[in-house]
């Protein structure tokens, strides 16, 4: 019985590793990145969605093929006019700025000596997409448009975007004219930072104020039609705060779209589309689609500084003195995560990387930088700011104590001994062996359970070896005495009171022996005496009455 106890633990052990086997699998499967809608349901030649706080590209179709953006190239004029100037700034429009645009071109309608301010000029580009209004614009933030231009390309090469280049500030079909997706995408995630850009490409209408050259208010409305959607009312989409539709000949029809939910903020582009006019599939019904699904599939986590590492090795070195109210440490800017709704934030791998030789300087310095990765994929990251003007509660007797132990600390970490790197290395490999290991376990559910079975099953095993013996001795003598079953405990019981009966026959004649004497001296007399008695001796040879008697006759 014992080893059948022993083998149907070790099978269930065996089906439940099978198990975990199969669980790690299927985590691993897990642990990839959403492939999303296919690209054939698309019908725009590129798209992509970006999470704007941190960057991250959550679906892409041909994002980094190069395309004409049309009018979404003044979402970047629109930001550098709102960057390089005040909303109350006077522009005033040159002959070349009112006349410098083809027919059919979109346009306000302004003249040459028009004053408008920089505001009205905002709404006019974003809304209205007036394309003489840009060139105004350009001129007044950089002196010429050529000049403008340069800014644009110097801005586009800041954000680290290498398959861009603009020729003009309103996107009119020139070969030295093209964008990607991708830059597009990051071009919008800059602008939307920008206060006044974020509140001027959200409103649906606008009434510009008489000018110096027109007498009566003009009523401007937004074309975008997830925002403005008067036309069609279909392609109205109630998380959108922003946006910037394009179209020329060779681009095709392009869109720009800010949308934000549950704290998510997204941007969508979409390039080489059809337009709404022609029916569905458009550059609309692209759009709702891919918004829909990224806020469907992904969360954003925000990592604050009690998550994250940055400031490990101070806390454990000085931990006495600072704490995380008064760190000079931190992020620069909101520290975001966007992962799969299914995948925890701990899924997520931090990096974090020092710059070397920082020259600290009064103020905010860049000392390093903090980047969360999963599935092979940048999900997150932020600079890391040391403050010199935060002020600590460190009196000049404790700031002498925390020097010393910097330089003391510092010296040692620059010249350690062979025997210091050894004892190094194996200290961190331990620590982060084991911290690795509770993660996991504590991260697989199914492994948990198995390994408190496992804990269980030893538990059972080493009982059962030192007290086995004796559990199968005494459940054999259970059975050999006969009450496992109905029939044996009847004859037990039966035989306990014949016992008792004899017991009590047994206590009267231990109590009369003399009688047993008188018995055997008459008893010779009598001639069949000794056949009686050696018959009467075989039958009761082994009962407890015949070894009473004999014991007394004795």
């Amino acid at each position: 019985m014992k080893i059948k106890r022993i083998i149907s633990s070790f099978m269930a052990i065996v089906i439940l590793c099978c198990s975990l086997v199969s669980g790690v699998n299927v985590q691993a499967k897990t642990d990839e990145w959403p492939k999303g809608p296919s690209k054939s349901s698309f019908v725009s030649g590129s798209a992509i969605v970006v999470e704007v706080s941190t960057g991250t590209v959550l679906y892409g179709k041909n994002i980094h093929e190069k395309r004409y953006p049309a009018s979404i190239t003044k979402i970047l004029t629109a930001l550098l006019a709102a960057e390089n100037s005040l909303p109350s700034d006077t522009v005033k429009f040159s002959k070349e700025a009112a006349y410098g645009i083809s027919s059919g071109d979109s346009t306000v309608y302004s003249e040459p000596g028009e004053k408008m301010s920089m505001e009205q000029c905002l709404y006019a580009i974003m809304l209205e997409s007036a394309n003489e209004v840009c060139l105004a614009a350009a001129e007044h933030v950089s002196g010429s448009v050529k000049n403008f231009v340069n800014l644009m390309n110097k801005r586009v090469k800041k954000l680290g975007l290498k398959d861009t280049h603009f020729n003009n500030p309103n996107g009119l079909p020139d070969p030295n004219h093209y964008t990607t997706a991708y830059d597009m995408a990051m071009i919008g995630r800059a602008a939307l930072k920008n206060s006044v850009f974020r509140k001027v490409c959200n409103t649906p209408r606008y009434t510009c104020a008489k000018t110096n050259k027109h007498k009566t208010k003009r009523i401007w409305l937004n074309h975008h039609e997830a925002i403005n959607p008067d036309e069609y009312p279909q392609y109205g989409y109630k998380y959108c705060i922003g946006g910037k539709t394009g179209f020329t000949n060779a681009a095709g029809n392009t869109l720009v779209t800010f949308a934000e939910k549950d704290g998510m903020q997204l941007v969508c582009v979409v390039m080489k589309s059809t337009s709404q006019k022609h029916g569905e599939p458009n550059q609309y019904t692209d759009t709702i689609k891919l918004l829909n699904y990224c806020f469907g599939k992904y969360k954003k986590y925000n990592v604050g500084e009690v998550d994250s590492k940055i400031n490990q090795d101070l806390f454990n070195n000085y931990g006495s003195f600072f704490n995380s109210s008064n760190s000079p440490v931190r992020f620069e800017d909101e520290s975001s995560v966007v992962l799969p709704n299914n995948v925890k934030l701990s899924k997520a791998k931090q990096k974090i990387v020092y710059n070397k030789n920082v020259k600290i300087k009064n103020g905010k310095n860049i000392i390093g930088k903090v980047t969360y990765t999963y599935a092979g994929k940048t999900v997150g990251s932020s600079n890391i700011i040391y403050d010199s003007t935060k002020k600590t509660h460190l009196d000049e007797a404790s700031r002498k104590v925390v020097n010393k132990e910097i330089k003391a600390i510092e010296k040692t970490n620059a010249n350690p001994s062979i025997f210091r790197k050894i004892f190094t290395g194996i200290r961190d490999g331990i620590s982060g062996g084991i911290y690795n290991l509770i993660s996991f376990i504590f991260d697989n559910p199914v492994l948990s359970v198995v390994i408190l079975l496992v804990i269980i099953v030893l538990v059972m095993f080493i009982i059962f070896a030192f007290t086995g013996k004796s559990i199968v001795a005494s459940r054999s003598r259970k059975r050999h005495g006969g009450y496992q079953s109905k029939r044996g405990r009847k004859n037990h019981a039966k035989k306990v009171r014949q016992n008792k009966r004899d017991s009590a026959k047994k206590n009267v004649r231990r109590n009369h022996s003399k009688h047993y004497e008188k018995k055997s001296a008459t008893s010779n007399k009598n001639k069949n005496s000794g056949r009686k008695s050696a018959s009467y001796s075989r039958k009761r040879k082994n009962t407890r009455e015949s070894f009473g008697k004999n014991f007394f006759d004795f």
